[in-house]
């Protein structure tokens, strides 16, 4: 990336219908074009809310906003979408309290950017340089956000589970990389857990067509890559941070990431601006 970038919207709007993942309702969005320094924003049935992280308030399976009465769950893919499409300025009419699930990755969205095209803008982006090395620990996870000229991810996991286990990756983030590493990688869990989800009353709409689950000995479908899982982890940190607000120019090392993570250190960032 370099400093001379100008803002991008869509050039024609373009709606998508669908389910929840955790609330199992049906919901759609209809992505606008939006001016210049309007950034990204949901408008709900009962308010607008800025997809800033200052709007973070549930980070259960997933990252959901609220503004006073107003709240959209579930964001991250549609944000991931739009920030690795390079994306600025959208306003994304909502019905239903979720965001559509999809296939369970960020690509259904990047497809519905594509189709509604992208259209350059007369103000220059906002290029956000961090001053100094900043990051988020609590336990074993940790998120290191370093001062970089471009914006680059590397991600690892661990997990006991068979099927799972040990898994990196790095990527320079770019929307042609973008759409072919990081957007196709689908949203899982190990079969173990879905109890536990769906005790939380989470997980209503889940099914084979929108969630990856790892059994003892095999996968509910095959993998569209054999790191599938930890490339969703670095399609879920694109879109968290995004809530910064401008297109980050920093390397991050994700070690066993989360939504509370990725939300905590963009607001750690904000803050800084």
């Amino acid at each position: 990336m370099t400093d001379i970038q100008r803002q991008a919207t869509l050039k024609t709007s373009a709606t998508m219908l669908g389910r929840g993942l955790h609330t199992g309702k049906d919901s759609s969005i209809t992505i606008h074009p939006a001016d210049p320094n309007s950034g990204v924003v949901f408008v709900t049935e009962r308010g607008q809310i800025p997809a800033s992280a200052k709007y973070v308030h549930d980070t259960r399976r997933g990252t959901n906003l609220a503004n006073g009465d107003a709240e959209i769950n579930t964001v991250e893919h549609l944000l991931s979408a739009l920030a690795g499409s390079g994306v600025d300025n959208a306003r994304i009419e909502t019905t239903g309290p979720e965001i559509p699930i999809g296939d369970g990755s960020a690509l259904p969205f990047v497809e519905l950017i594509e189709s509604a095209g992208i259209v350059l803008q007369s103000e220059n982006a906002r290029i956000i340089h961090l001053p100094h090395p900043v990051w988020i620990a609590v336990g074993d996870k940790y998120l290191l956000a370093v001062p970089a000229d471009n914006f680059r991810v590397s991600a690892f996991i661990a997990f006991t589970h068979p099927m799972i286990g040990e898994q990196a990756v790095s990527f320079d983030i770019d929307p042609a990389v973008y759409k072919r590493e990081v957007a196709p990688a689908r949203t899982f869990c190990t079969s173990v857990e879905i109890d536990m989800i769906l005790s939380q009353g989470l997980g209503q709409g889940g099914s084979m067509d929108n969630v990856v689950v790892a059994y003892d000995d095999s996968y509910s479908v095959p993998l569209r890559f054999s790191d599938e899982f930890v490339r969703h982890k670095v399609l879920d940190l694109i879109g968290d941070l995004s809530l910064i607000g401008g297109r980050l120019c920093a390397d991050i090392t994700a070690i066993k990431s989360s939504h509370t993570l990725n939300t905590s250190l963009a607001d750690k960032i904000l803050r800084i601006f």
